[in-house]
């Protein structure tokens, strides 16, 4: 990689980490097809390897991760057409898939440290905790990226995301058997 290779991936980094700092949007990345795919194998590669616990096989948990990517793809494409701002597509795919590639790897080394202790020590406990503020800093993430995309108030951008995490939870467990 050249050192101008090396600047623009490190600009493309710090706007994913200030995306998922609330300090930057959808709008601060660019819109390239490149990067949406990039973002997204990344996301399925991440996202697979934090559920593969819950589905029981790396085969499940890649169809499931990879459903969640093209549910997502398609309510994001259908939210944005019918309010008239699908030219935001691709910026905003990146954003969603790219913050969620970041919060899958943050998860990894907890549930590392939470298998490897029993769910009745402190520590264990505290593993939970943190996963859970994960889930929910996730769902404030994807309202923030969706406020933005939509130019709604951030309580509608945690309405859409909330109801995109049950949909996307129920029909994943629908078709999925969990372990």
């Amino acid at each position: 990689m050249t050192c101008d290779e090396d600047l623009v991936l490190g600009r493309l980094l710090n706007v994913f980490v200030d995306i998922c700092l609330l300090r930057a949007g959808p709008q601060d990345l660019p819109g390239s097809v490149f990067l949406v795919v990039l973002t997204a194998l990344l996301s399925l590669l991440t996202g697979t390897l934090v559920i593969v616990g819950t589905f029981g096989s790396l085969d499940t948990a890649l169809a499931a991760q990879l459903l969640d990517i093209l549910l997502l793809l398609g309510l994001l494409r259908l939210v944005l057409q019918l309010t008239g701002k699908s030219a935001r597509f691709l910026q905003t795919a990146a954003a969603l898939f790219g913050s969620g590639a970041l919060i899958n790897l943050v998860t990894m080394p907890l549930q590392l440290l939470g298998s490897g202790v029993t769910s009745q020590g402190d520590a264990g406990e505290l593993s939970g905790l943190f996963y859970l503020f994960l889930i929910i800093w996730a769902l404030v993430i994807v309202a923030h990226i969706v406020r933005q995309a939509l130019e709604v108030r951030m309580a509608s951008g945690i309405l859409i995301s909330l109801a995109y995490f049950l949909i996307v939870n129920y029909v994943v467990q629908s078709l999925f058997t969990v372990v």
